[in-house]
């Protein structure tokens, strides 16, 4: 009851995060997972001192407690992972393994030099129209974050992969009206998780550890910067 709550303290919740940073061992007591003597993960404890704080923010706006008890409880800090762009050898290599003379591999080539030429986002792609692209100026649209537009320049190679996918190997859309970009081999647009399947088929196929979307944009910024790119351009061309 309430009189059991008002004895919580701040230090009874940061006692318990320090407890879940010196566990050990996960799935203790879990009825289906055998225990594995690694330790919780730290996104896993941040998670946890995240919940503690909303559960202490939900009894104080309730009434149940007179403060607000967790409000002093910080999170610890999780460790950034340092994403490693992908090199030119594994470019090259992921480039020759997809089909040319297929419409899928029209379709695969295309899209993964887009994203690795312009650095948009999945979700960008996913919603780009043949309408967007400009091939006479070299540049197309795309509709960010927050409803914002912006005009991004398009390289010569990825223009060349577009035109022959747009005139060889895009299927009929299935709704007669739709004008996505990239769509499926029966003709509905390609989702996130076809998109996740065709990169995981060609790491699978090489060998390459990690390829995902969010790799690509990387690469591209890295590889822009290091191209003698500002900063400054390089933020309006991510968006």
């Amino acid at each position: 009851g309430d009189e059991s709550l008002s004895r919580v303290t701040l230090d009874d919740a940061r006692n318990f995060i320090g407890m879940l940073i010196k566990k050990r061992v996960k799935y203790e007591h879990h009825p289906g997972r055998a225990p594995e003597a690694e330790g919780l993960a730290p996104t896993t404890i941040h998670g946890y001192a995240r919940s503690i704080r909303s559960f202490g923010t939900f009894l104080f706006e309730e009434g149940y407690t007179k403060e607000n008890i967790f409000e002093g409880l910080r999170p610890p800090k999780v460790p950034k992972k340092i994403i490693e762009p992908l090199t030119e050898e594994e470019i090259r290599r992921i480039l020759a393994i997809i089909p040319p003379e297929t419409a899928e591999g029209l379709r695969n080539y295309a899209f993964f030099l887009l994203l690795l030429d312009t650095g948009i986002r999945l979700s960008e792609m996913l919603n780009l129209k043949v309408s967007d692209i400009d091939f006479a100026e070299g540049v197309f649209k795309v509709m960010g974050k927050g409803s914002k537009e912006r005009e991004i320049p398009l390289g010569v190679t990825a223009q060349h992969a577009l035109m022959r996918y747009i005139e060889m190997g895009r299927p009929y859309p299935l709704n007669p009206n739709d004008d996505t970009l990239f769509l499926t081999m029966d003709g509905n647009p390609i989702t996130q998780s076809s998109v996740a399947c065709v990169l995981k088929r060609i790491a699978d196929r090489l060998h390459i550890k990690h390829l995902y979307p969010h790799l690509l944009r990387h690469t591209f910024a890295v590889r822009y910067l290091v191209n003698g790119g500002d900063a400054f351009s390089l933020q309006k061309i991510l968006g």
